[in-house]
This record gives structure tokens, C-alpha cells and sequence, in this order.
């Protein structure tokens, strides 16, 4: 029985809502419906691709700004394909069938509904163009991946990520859960710079992996658990107590630290080091007291300003990246001046909030600025503060 026999409806691609959006492509996607596509593909020797996308993904926009409008990507797929966009959301029983979890994906599909291959993510006209023609080729996103650990060497976790990316969108969920947890285990091992990556892309793979194979959630808890014992004995090894807040956080289960937290000792250095990665729940908790650490806010804000004029004047005037950097660092000195603003508003020590207020929209006055600030003060229901930080 083929493909279109066994789905219950036939699946048709979504007619374009305006003029305007049929207009941005000029690549050859049919309105034919899937049943239709196979059928032409099996009788004109083609295979059929499917761009399964969502309307609020970022990356598929960029697929088809860049990708879908390029001219050699054009000619491709209309001598190898009958093109289809494809709603996921929409036409639900296809992407279904495909298990389709990642936006956007690209299908590669033989008539007879067998996939050949998929590529998921955003690819400019290159990258698409090559791996299309290593898929049609024999070598798929697997065979691609593995060949790119290869090169880099198998002590490269980026690479190593992305071999195990590419195995848990083939469904090799055993396979995958080896590399990511290689990476989360040893990639700081062989590479430092890989830091920022294991706390996010890497963890968040692994928790994607868990909605479908268990395994993968009892990994997290095991190293979420190891990392307690550790802080909860006095570990005030930083890398310990962040990985712990991480991988509570990618759990789900974030008021664990706050828990952790409650346990240390008062005035331990463990329980300072692990308050500073807690700022963002102390204040979704209103534990404001928390926040400050019996400061006013204000000494604490002038070391940031501190931090943020040595860090510019290492760099020198000509550094290239300077522009890009302080912007970076201005943002993060004027958000963390707002969360001590937010946390004096919610205990209602007004005047200390006022004084803050002055020191941050004196190192930034733009009306950013002061809409953070009214918005810390509405969080903490502190009506005075808002409306003086709107003058």
C-alpha cells in the first residue's frame, strides 16, 4: 500500500495567503497535493521534496529569503524535484507520519513515500546545494556528519554534537545519547571554549531527546544528582555549581536550586557563589531580600559600571570588536542593575530604588532604559517607582 493510501486525508499545501508571499519565491513549489506530487515524481523520474516549516520560525524565513530564491537552488529543484512547502501545523497528518520535530526540515522523498533524507535547520544555497547532491548520492545526513567529526578529529565536541544531532533526527536515539553525553562528559576535556555550548545547545539536545527516549532524562537526573551531593557537601568549584543550576534548569525543575540554595549554610561560600546564578528565580519567587544580600543595590551596580570601563579600556579605541563589545556589556551592566531596582521596588525601600534608578539612567539614559526599569517596578507591583522612572 503506498504512503497516500495509508494517511487518512490527502495532504494539500496551504495556498498562499497574499499576492505578496506568492511573489517572494521564485523556486518551482507546486500546489499539488502530496498524493499528486508522488505520482508526477514516480512518472518524470523525480523525487519529491517536501520544506515542512511553521509561520512563527525564524529560520525557515531565512530559508526561504535566501535559499529558496537562489538561482542555482532554482535550476536543482526543478530538474531533480517536485517541490512542496508544506504547514506542519496545519497539515498535521504528513508531518506526523515524518515525525517531523525540528523547523524547518527538508524531506527528500522517493515516490513511492520512502525518505531518502532529511536536512534540518537553515542552509544557505551552498550548504543546501552540496548536501542535496551527497543525499541523492548515497551519502546521507548521517554518513555527512560522521565524515565531518572525521576531519575535525573525535575530541572535537562540536562536532561530535552535531554526528549526534544528526543520529537522533534519523531516530538512533541510543547512538545519539553516546555523543551528547561524551560531549557533556569530556568535551571541556579537549576543548575549553566549548563551555558555553555544553550549559545550552548541548543540555537542550539531550532534554529534546528525552521527550522521546527515557534514557536520556535518567542521564540528566544522574549528573543533576552527582553535582548536589557535591554542592550540597560544600563544593565551591564554580563549574560544579553551575553545571548543577543548568542541568536543573533543563530538567525543569529550577526550584530544586532554590532548595539547594535554602540548605547551605548562611555565609558560606558556596551559598554566595550559587546565589549569583539564582537572580532570575529569586525575583520570579519575590524572595528580594535574596537578590540583594543585604546591600542596597547601589555598591553592587557601581562594581558592574566598575567592570564594564576596565573591560573597555583593556581593549584600546581602535580594537575592531569594541563597538561590539560594549554593547554587550552595556546591556548586561544595565540588566543587572535593574533586577537590585526590582528587588528594592518589591520591598518597597523607595528611596534606595530612587537612588538606584538615578546611578543607572545616569550610565544609560536612553528610553530602553527606562521602560526596564517601569517594567521591574510593575513586576514588583510598585507603583511609585514605575511612574518616577518615567519622568
Amino acid at each position: 500500500m503506498n504512503l497516500w493510501q495509508r494517511l487518512k486525508k490527502p495532504t494539500f499545501v496551504a495556498a498562499w495567503c497574499c499576492a505578496a508571499t506568492s511573489s517572494l519565491f521564485a523556486a518551482p513549489f507546486s500546489n499539488l497535493s502530496f498524493e499528486a506530487a508522488s505520482k508526477q515524481a514516480a512518472q518524470t523520474g523525480k523525487i519529491v521534496l517536501v520544506d515542512f516549516y511553521t509561520t512563527w520560525c525564524g529560520p525557515c524565513k531565512l530559508l526561504d529569503k535566501n535559499t529558496w530564491t537562489d538561482a542555482a537552488v532554482i535550476r536543482l529543484l526543478e530538474e531533480k524535484t517536485v517541490a512542496l512547502r508544506i504547514d506542519a501545523e496545519k497539515e498535521s497528518a504528513l508531518s506526523k507520519h515524518y515525525k517531523i520535530e525540528a523547523y524547518p526540515s527538508v524531506l527528500l522523498i522517493k515516490p513511492d513515500g520512502t525518505e531518502i533524507d532529511r536536512l534540518v535547520g537553515y542552509m544557505g544555497p551552498k550548504a543546501f546545494i552540496e548536501d542535496f547532491n551527497a543525499a541523492l548520492g548515497g551519502k546521507d545526513s548521517i554518513g555527512r556528519a560522521k565524515d565531518k567529526m572525521m576531519a575535525a578529529g573525535t575530541n572535537d565536541p562540536s562536532a561530535r554534537m552535531q554526528f549526534g544531532v544528526a543520529l537522533a533526527q534519523k531516530g538512533k536515539n541510543a547512538e545519539a545519547l553516546t555523543e551528547y553525553l561524551w560531549c557533556f562528559d569530556h568535551g571541556l576535556e579537549a576543548s575549553p571554549a566549548f563551555a558555553g555550548v555544553r550549559l545550552s545547545f548541548l543540555l537542550m539536545n539531550i532534554k529534546n531527546l528525552a521527550v522521546h527516549y527515557p534514557p536520556a532524562q535518567q542521564s540528566l537526573e544522574t549528573r543533576r544528582d552527582e553535582r548536589k551531593a557535591k554542592v550540597a557537601a560544600g563544593s565551591t568549584d564554580s563549574h560544579t555549581i553551575q553545571e548543577l543550576v543548568s542541568l536543573n534548569k533543563a530538567l525543569g525543575e529550577e526550584e530544586k536550586n532554590l532548595a539547594v540554595f535554602d540548605q547551605l549554610p548562611a555565609g558560606s561560600k558556596t551559598r554566595d557563589i550559587i546565589s549569583r546564578l539564582l537572580t532570575d528565580q529569586f525575583l520570579k519567587a519575590r524572595r528580594y531580600a535574596d537578590v540583594l544580600q543585604g546591600t542596597d543595590g547601589k555598591s553592587a551596580f557601581n562594581k558592574a559600571v566598575e567592570r564594564f570601563n576596565m573591560t573597555l579600556d583593556s581593549m584600546g579605541k581602535d580594537t575592531p570588536t569594541r563597538k561590539q563589545v560594549e554593547e554587550s556589556f552595556r546591556r548586561f551592566t544595565i540588566t543587572a542593575g535593574t533586577h537590585y531596582f526590582e528587588a528594592l521596588a518589591g520591598l518597597k525601600r523607595n528611596q534606595d530604588g530612587k537612588d538606584l534608578a538615578g546611578q543607572i539612567l545616569k550610565f544609560d539614559s536612553s528610553q530602553g532604559t527606562r521602560t526596564l526599569l517601569a517594567e521591574a517596578a510593575q513586576r514588583a507591583e510598585n507603583a511609585e517607582l514605575a511612574q518616577y522612572v518615567r519622568r
